[in-house]
């Protein structure tokens, strides 16, 4: 990998780049709460320009490079300082999201909340690459104009702030889901950064003593990683699998009811039994018998016990006279082991 060695001098001037930037001054927490300020807004009305433009001048990327510097450099007083304005800006930005909550007790989850309530490999993987990126662009000079994508991809704010606006709402699972994909993200981008650092050979003290103290610290970082890990795997899985059953059953009704338009569509495992719940909108009902057809054919294809509930909302014509308001019908179909 000699294409991505730097010279010495070089490193130390990106060293010193990241240790400028990652200072927690006043300049720094300044920031931090303004972006907060024009995140959190922006997830509330559901803008994604808005979220953008607080995450370009969020500085959290700062202090998580100079604590990748520091776990390979193994320099643990600097990693402390880093990690310490980390946590000051985490808390800062945590407590304007939540008291905007508690001051707009009644807000709409838009795509730009729910998208970050649901962490997977997916969100991983893209802040593997921006860590990786990231550090590149500071390591070569001439790349800096790309460091505003590298901010914005690295999406480090947006879910800490979901994690306050929905404990405000007493909405203890997406503060859960959000606060994960934080937590995965600030770990894959130390890690990939980390990569790059290796790469363009940063070195710390050459004695013994230093070498072990950095592949322990590599080593303990490696584990931290693969914790993260296993939970977004798991989480994915489950994603996957929820998606192929909405998508089974979005095209059971298109083919089963094609004048009837879907409305609502939720799909939960209980006890082994899939609880599928639609609502169409129709200018027809459905019988029982159709119920009973539809609910065989998707216990069959997901080999699970199946109930099936359709909620039919009446859709008609101006001068027609009103059909029944809501009709409701279920049935179960259990598939023998």
């Amino acid at each position: 990998m000699q294409s991505f060695r730097i010279t010495s001098d070089r490193q130390s001037k990106v060293y010193e780049q990241i240790k400028e930037n990652a200072k927690g001054d006043f300049d720094f927490y300044i920031l931090s709460f303004f972006s907060a300020i024009i995140i959190t807004l922006g997830l509330i009305i559901d803008s994604a320009a808005v979220v953008i433009g607080g995450m370009l001048i969020a500085p959290l990327v700062w202090p998580i490079f100079l604590m990748s510097l520091a776990i390979l450099m193994g320099r643990g007083n600097i990693f402390e300082k880093a990690l310490f304005t980390l946590i000051k800006s985490v808390v800062i930005i945590f407590i304007v999201s939540l008291v905007i909550g508690l001051f707009l007790p009644h807000i709409n989850s838009g795509q730009e909340i729910i998208s970050r309530t649901h962490p997977t490999l997916y969100e991983l993987f893209i802040a593997l690459a921006s860590g990786f990126v990231g550090a590149f662009v500071i390591s070569y000079p001439k790349l800096g104009n790309a460091m505003a994508g590298v901010v914005v991809a690295a999406a480090l704010v947006p879910p800490l702030a979901v994690t306050g606006l929905a404990l405000s709402q007493n909405d203890i699972t997406s503060a859960g889901g959000s606060l994960l994909l934080f937590l995965s993200n600030l770990v894959a981008i130390i890690f990939s950064a980390g990569v790059l650092f290796l790469l363009v050979k940063f070195r710390g003290p050459s004695t013994v003593e230093g070498k072990e103290v950095r592949r322990s610290n590599i080593r303990w970082f490696g584990l931290l990683f693969l914790i993260v890990l296993i939970p977004l795997y798991f989480i994915t899985s489950r994603t996957i699998t929820e998606e192929k059953r909405f998508k089974v059953v979005k095209q059971v009704l298109e083919v089963q009811m094609p004048n009837a338009k879907l409305s609502d569509l939720e799909i939960k495992e209980i006890d082994k039994i899939l609880h599928v719940n639609v609502t169409l909108r129709s200018d027809q009902v459905i019988s029982q018998s159709q119920v009973s057809e539809l609910s065989s054919y998707l216990s069959e294809n997901f080999n699970k016990s199946v109930l099936l509930k359709i909620v039919i909302v009446p859709v008609i014509e101006a001068g027609r006279i009103l059909p029944q308001t809501i009709f409701v019908t279920s049935t179960s179909n259990i598939v023998p082991n």
